[in-house]
């Protein structure tokens, strides 16, 4: 059984018909069970690192957030933008990963601008 509250909220939200909006949230309910790993045994629940991803780490390459500084500088925007503007933005705008832009202004940030 689907609640109906969420048939109504995706009903509204996208303009599918009632059956249609039942029908997605079964297969995402199935798709959402199938992916969390069952525990050991009933009852038993599986530690919360057995259940999720590792949150990620930096990963940066040094050598890439030179160049993004470096390309920042040279920037219409320049480095006011590398350090303050928004994170998705700014990394689509220089092609790099957000967490070079966080490398970045973390370097930025510890010497004078």
């Amino acid at each position: 059984m689907v609640d109906p509250t969420l048939v109504d909220e995706l009903v509204l939200r996208t303009g599918v018909s009632r059956s249609d909006a039942e029908a997605i949230l079964v297969a995402l309910g199935q798709i959402a069970a199938s992916r969390i790993p069952r525990a050991a045994g009933p009852g038993a629940a599986a530690p919360l690192a057995d259940r999720w991803p590792a949150p990620p780490r930096d990963v940066s390459d040094p050598g890439e957030v030179e160049a993004l500084i470096a390309a920042a500088e040279q920037h219409p925007l320049g480095l006011e933008f590398l350090l303050h503007g928004d994170l998705s933005a700014v990394a689509i705008t220089f092609q790099v990963h957000a967490f070079s832009v966080d490398a970045a202004r973390r370097q930025l940030t510890g010497r004078a601008v």
